[in-house]
């Protein structure tokens, strides 16, 4: 149910500390009625449709496996967001997922140095009800062609013609 905004569950005593230690305008806004109103869309689903949460799980126990029986790292994840841990530079993980979504159409988060230790890439994916098996093994397919573009320079050498021509 990602959206904007942010709650505190806790102790009174800690919540009037951070209301009246931290800066004015961070508790001051209520969220949009378009995103109240979606999330309790949502809510409304998840409870009168389980094939939703079942299609789900399918789905990210496929992309999930598929990807640790092709040898990537994902972490000890126990959600349906899907971390896949490589080794690279910052300039070769921006080649890395503009090939992903301009030559596979994949959309996926990246998380880079300083947010993890340098010369690692972290790509974050987040497999829906809404996508389909097909859909799953042609990530996996994706996966395993920039996992080898990685491993034999080719990023590298596009982050480096990159760099040479904004000179």
């Amino acid at each position: 149910m990602a959206s904007t905004g942010a709650f505190i569950a806790a102790d009174q005593e800690i919540i009037n500390y951070l209301k009246y230690n931290l800066r004015s305008q961070m508790f001051a806004k209520s969220l949009q009625m378009q995103l109240v109103e979606g999330a309790l869309k949502r809510l409304d689903m998840i409870r009168t449709m389980p094939e939703l949460r079942e299609k789900l799980w399918e789905n990210v126990n496929a992309l999930q496996n598929g990807l640790k029986e092709r040898g990537f790292d994902i972490g000890t994840t126990q959600s349906c967001v899907t971390p896949v841990y490589l080794k690279g530079s910052i300039p070769e993980a921006m080649a890395l997922v503009k090939d992903l979504r301009e030559n596979h159409g994949i959309f996926c988060s990246i998380v880079v140095y300083p947010v993890i230790p340098k010369g690692l890439i972290l790509l974050r994916l987040i497999p829906t009800a809404s996508h389909t098996l097909e859909d799953v093994n042609m990530t996996l397919e994706a996966f395993s062609s920039i996992r080898s573009r990685l491993e034999n320079g080719t990023y590298k050498r596009l982050s480096e013609a990159v760099m040479q021509s904004a000179q």
